[in-house]
C-alpha cells in the first residue's frame, strides 16, 4: 500500500487513494496546490504507478484553497467509465475553492481629516470605514463603463458571503421620471434626457460621475447608465449614453418609468453600502449590522476581474465533484465546454459577481447543490445535438438555486437550458427579479420543480420562459409547482406568467402542473402546438392567455429581430430526417397556416377562485381561429361563491362552472388550499367534481417548511 498525504496550504491536508488504497509522493516531494495534485496524478499515471481503470479519489481537508489564477483540468486528468477521477472534501469537512482576494476586518479604520469626506453626509461620517486596497488591486482599476447590461466593472465587494450595495438611492426600491424630454431615439439612437423635479439631485457631483440603473422603457430590459448633467433651472437629467429602446417609449401601458442612482459616495448612508474611490484605490464601507462584523468573525472578499476558480477544457470525462464550495470570483464561478460524465454533487456555488456554473456537454450531472448570491445566472446547461436530435442526458436534480440575478436583473435565469435531452428535476428556484427557468431546444424534461418568488420586479416575463422559435419542439412541463410570482405591479395588467411562450414559440407540452398565487398562469404567444392538460390554476388573477400576434404583427417571419422563424427552421433542416419524423407537423408549416395559433389544445384544466379571467383569447381568434380550436373537459370552481370571481366566456367551449357558497364550500380534497398544500387528502370529492381529472403528484422540495 502507498500513502500520500501532502500539504496544500498550511495546516490543511489532502489524501489520494486509488482503488480505495492510498499512495505517497516521493521523497522531497512538495505539493501545496490543488494543481499540484494534478500535475503528482498525470507523473503517476505517465509513470505506470497509476493505471488505467484504477479509480482515483482525492480527498481534501477543511479550508479554503485560494485559487486567484483558476485551476484547469483537462482530458490527460480524465478518468474512465467505471473509474471516475473524484475530488471531495473529507467526511465533516467544509472545503472552499476561493478566487477573491481576502481583506482581513483590520485592513478597515475609521475616516480621519479630510480623507473621502467631500461630499459624504455628516451624519454618517463616524459610521464609514476606509481600507486601502491598492495592494489587492494592482494596476489601474477600470471606471465603470459609460453604459452597460449586466454585472458593473470590478471589483465587487462580498461580506460574509454576500453581496455589498455600492453606494444609491434610493436605499431600497425605485425613483420614477414621467416625462423623457429627449426619447433619445431620432434621428437615431442617441443619448436622451427626462425631467426629474427633485431636490436630491442636486447633492450628487456629476463631475465624480453618476448612474443610474433602470427600466427606461420596458419591463423586460435593464440597463446602467451613466447620466451626463443635471440643469438645475429646467430639472432636466441628461444620459451620457443611449439605451436600446430610448426612454419611455411605449412603455406597455403606463408612463411611469423606475429607475435609481448609485455609485455614490454622497450616498453612503446605510448598513452594507460601499463606495471605492478607483483612482486612489481607497475602498469606503458602511459595516453591515451583523453579529459576524461585530465579532470580527465574517469573511471580507474583494472579486477583480479574475479567470473561472475551475475550468474543465473540452475533453475532459468522467470527473466527479462532492461537497465543494466554488465561491468568491468576478468570472463565472465554474465554466465546463466540450466535457462528458462530469459530476457535480452537494457542492455550493456562491458569492459571485456573474454566474455559477456554465456546463456544456453530455451525460453530465448536477445533483444536490446550492446556487445563491450571485450577480448574474445560476446555472447554465447545454448538451446533446439539435440537428440530429441526439439527446444529452444531463441531469440537474435536487438543486436549490435563490438569491440570483442580483446584479444582471433580467435575463440571468436559476437556469438556462439549451440544446437537446436535458432533464430539469426537483429543483427548488425562488428569490429572484426575473425569470427562474429560461430555456429553448429540443426534448428538454422539466417536471416535479418548485418555483416561487421570482419575477419580482419585472413585468411582460415568465416564471418558465422561451420564446420566438418554431423549432424548440418536444419540450415537457409536467408536475411543476410555480407559486406567489410577482405580481406585475410595475407592468400592465397581469403582464407576469408561470408559463411564457412568447412571440410564436411552438412545441411545449404542458401536464400536471400547479399554478397558485400567479398574474397569469399560462401565455400562448401566438405559437403552435402546445398542449395544456391536466392543470391547476388557482387564485390566479387569469389563468391563461392564447393570442394571435402571428397574424398581426408586421414582423412576423420575417429578417427583423430574430424574428425569422422559418430561417431557424431551415438551418435545422426540419424538412428531413430526423425531424420530418419526430415532427410531421412543423416539416409542413408552410402549408397549414402557419400564422396562426393551432394545435393548442386546452383539455381537462381545473380554475379554481381566478379573479379577472379564466380564459383570454384576442379578438383575432375569436374572429377567425376559435373554431379551430380545442376546449373539452375543463372546469372553472367558485369554491364559495362569491362577487368578484372570473367565470368562463360563453363563447368559449368545453367549460363546466361549479359554484359552491360560505355555508358549503367545494373541497377538492386538498389538503390546505389557502396555504398552497396541495396533497390530496381524498381523492374521490376531486373525481366526483372533476370526472377524467388525473391527481397530480405534488412534489414538495427538499427544503421546504
Amino acid at each position: 500500500m502507498r500513502k500520500l498525504i501532502f500539504t496544500v496550504i498550511p495546516f490543511v491536508s489532502a489524501l489520494i487513494q486509488v482503488n480505495g488504497m492510498t499512495i505517497q509522493a516521493g521523497p522531497g516531494e512538495t505539493l501545496k496546490t490543488p494543481e499540484d495534485v494534478r500535475l503528482f496524478i498525470r507523473a503517476e499515471r505517465n509513470a505506470g504507478r497509476i493505471h488505467e481503470g484504477e479509480k482515483v479519489v482525492v480527498e481534501l481537508q477543511s479550508g479554503d484553497y485560494q485559487l486567484e489564477g483558476g485551476f484547469s483540468l483537462a482530458a490527460p486528468d480524465s478518468g474512465s467509465t467505471n473509474a471516475p477521477v473524484v475530488w471531495r472534501a473529507r467526511a465533516g469537512g467544509r472545503v472552499r475553492f476561493v478566487g477573491g482576494k481576502r481583506m482581513p476586518q483590520k485592513a478597515f479604520s475609521q475616516v480621519t481629516g479630510n480623507d473621502g469626506l467631500n461630499g459624504m453626509q455628516e451624519m454618517v461620517r463616524d459610521k464609514v470605514l476606509v481600507a486601502d486596497v491598492s495592494s489587492l488591486l494592482p494596476g489601474r482599476v477600470e471606471e465603470l463603463a459609460p453604459v452597460w447590461f449586466g454585472v458593473h466593472e470590478a471589483p465587487l465587494l462580498f461580506v460574509g458571503g454576500k453581496p455589498m450595495t455600492l453606494a444609491r438611492w434610493p436605499n431600497r426600491g425605485w425613483t420614477s421620471f414621467t416625462n423623457a424630454t429627449d426619447h433619445g431615439l431620432k434621428p437615431q439612437l442617441h443619448a436622451g434626457a427626462f425631467s426629474y423635479d427633485n431636490p436630491r439631485v442636486t447633492r450628487w457631483d456629476f463631475a465624480r460621475g453618476v448612474w443610474f440603473n433602470g427600466y427606461w422603457t420596458h419591463d423586460w430590459d435593464n440597463r446602467s447608465v451613466r447620466a451626463a448633467s443635471y440643469d438645475a433651472a429646467t430639472h432636466e437629467v441628461r444620459l451620457a449614453a443611449a439605451v436600446p429602446y430610448g426612454l419611455a417609449n411605449f412603455p406597455w401601458g403606463h408612463k411611469h418609468r423606475r429607475f435609481f442612482a448609485f455609485n455614490l459616495l454622497e450616498e453612503l448612508d446605510d448598513p452594507g453600502e460601499w463606495y471605492l474611490d478607483r483612482r486612489r484605490k481607497r475602498l469606503y464601507l458602511y459595516p453591515p449590522d451583523t453579529a459576524e462584523w461585530k465579532s470580527g468573525s465574517v469573511d471580507v472578499f474583494l472579486t477583480p476581474r479574475n479567470k473561472p476558480i475551475l475550468k474543465l477544457d473540452a475533453g475532459t470525462r468522467h470527473v466527479v465533484f462532492e461537497g465543494i464550495t466554488f465561491s468568491h470570483s468576478y468570472s463565472t464561478l465554474v465554466i465546463a465546454k466540450g466535457v462528458d460524465d462530469v459530476v457535480f454533487r452537494d457542492c455550493t456555488f456562491t458569492s459571485g459577481a456573474n454566474g455559477g456554473l456554465d456546463i456544456k456537454g453530455n451525460n453530465c450531472e448536477i445533483r444536490g447543490c446550492e446556487f445563491s448570491f450571485l450577480g448574474s445566472f445560476g446555472a447554465m446547461l447545454d448538451g446533446g445535438d439539435r440537428r440530429t436530435l441526439t439527446h444529452s442526458n444531463n441531469e440537474f436534480v435536487d438543486n436549490d438555486i435563490h438569491d440570483f440575478a442580483i446584479m444582471q436583473r433580467v435575463y440571468a435565469p436559476g437556469v438556462g437550458v439549451s440544446g437537446c435531452g436535458n432533464n430539469i428535476r426537483r429543483n427548488r428556484i425562488h428569490d429572484a427579479p426575473h425569470c427562474a427557468v429560461l430555456y429553448g431546444g429540443n426534448d428538454n424534461l422539466f417536471e416535479f420543480n418548485d418555483v416561487h418568488h421570482v419575477l419580482m420586479e419585472t413585468g411582460d416575463a415568465g416564471a418558465f420562459y422561451t420564446g420566438r422559435d418554431w423549432t424548440t419542439m418536444g419540450n415537457v412541463l409536467r408536475y411543476n409547482f410555480v407559486h406567489e410570482l410577482g405580481a406585475g405591479q410595475y407592468g400592465y395588467k397581469d403582464d407576469t406568467m408561470g408559463f411564457y411562450f412568447d412571440d410564436c414559440d411552438c412545441g411545449n407540452e404542458v401536464y400536471g402542473n400547479i399554478f397558485w398565487r400567479v398574474s397569469r398562469g399560462i401565455m400562448v404567444g401566438g405559437g403552435r402546438e402546445n398542449p395544456i392538460r391536466n392543470n391547476v390554476f388557482a387564485e390566479c388573477n387569469t389563468g391563461m392567455s392564447i393570442d394571435s400576434r402571428g397574424m398581426t404583427w408586421k414582423q412576423w417571419n420575417k429578417d427583423v429581430g430574430n424574428w425569422w422563424l422559418e430561417g431557424k427552421a431551415e438551418a435545422l433542416h426540419y424538412k428531413e430526417e430526423p425531424w420530418r419524423s419526430r415532427y410531421p407537423r412543423l416539416a409542413n408549416i408552410m402549408n397549414d397556416s402557419p400564422r396562426e395559433p393551432l394545435y393548442n389544445p386546452v383539455e381537462t384544466n381545473v380554475f379554481i377562485d381566478c379573479r379577472r379571467q379564466i380564459v383570454e383569447l384576442d379578438g383575432m381568434i375569436y374572429k377567425k381561429v376559435l373554431p379551430k380550436m380545442v376546449f373539452a373537459g375543463n372546469v372553472c370552481l367558485r369554491t364559495k361563491g362569491g362577487e368578484g370571481l372570473a367565470a368562463p366566456d360563453g363563447r368559449i367551449p368545453g367549460f363546466t362552472t361549479l359554484i359552491g357558497s360560505p355555508e358549503k364550500p367545494i373541497d377538492l380534497g386538498f389538503r390546505d388550499l389557502a396555504h398552497g398544500d396541495f396533497t390530496l387528502v381524498s381523492k374521490e370529492s376531486l373525481l366526483r367534481a372533476i370526472p377524467g381529472f388525473r391527481p397530480i403528484p405534488v412534489f414538495m422540495s427538499r427544503t421546504a417548511k
